[in-house]
């Protein structure tokens, strides 16, 4: 990746050669992550993060900041508010299966 793409907030956004879509974090240099997918996930990828972030930042119960960013999300596409919830059960699933009842129902088991 050429130096010149990374963003002032270490994310970079790019096409690979391949067609491929990556969203990538560097700090310090280093790669933090390297999420690729199609141009869905991408958008997917920036808007949850910007929305995350405002809800850790304005919201203080968790039950509320994961209601208020299913509902921030279905604003913009419903499908990537279900897939934020999906993403967080699986998660929780893994150390803190409890957490899972803090979540928005969508309509389907987590």
């Amino acid at each position: 990746m050429p130096v010149g793409l990374r963003t002032n907030d270490g994310l970079n956004v790019y096409i690979a050669d391949d067609g491929s879509y990556h969203f990538a974090y560097f700090e310090r240099g280093k790669l933090g992550f390297d999420n690729v997918g199609n141009l869905d996930d991408l958008l997917y990828w920036y808007c949850e993060g910007i929305v995350s972030s405002q809800a850790s930042k304005y919201v203080g119960d968790r039950r509320q900041r994961f209601l208020y960013e299913y509902e921030v999300l279905s604003h913009f596409n419903p499908e990537w508010a279900k897939r934020r919830v999906r993403e967080l059960a699986a998660m929780f699933r893994h150390g803190q299966p409890e957490d899972v009842a803090l979540l928005p129902d969508i309509g389907e088991p987590l």
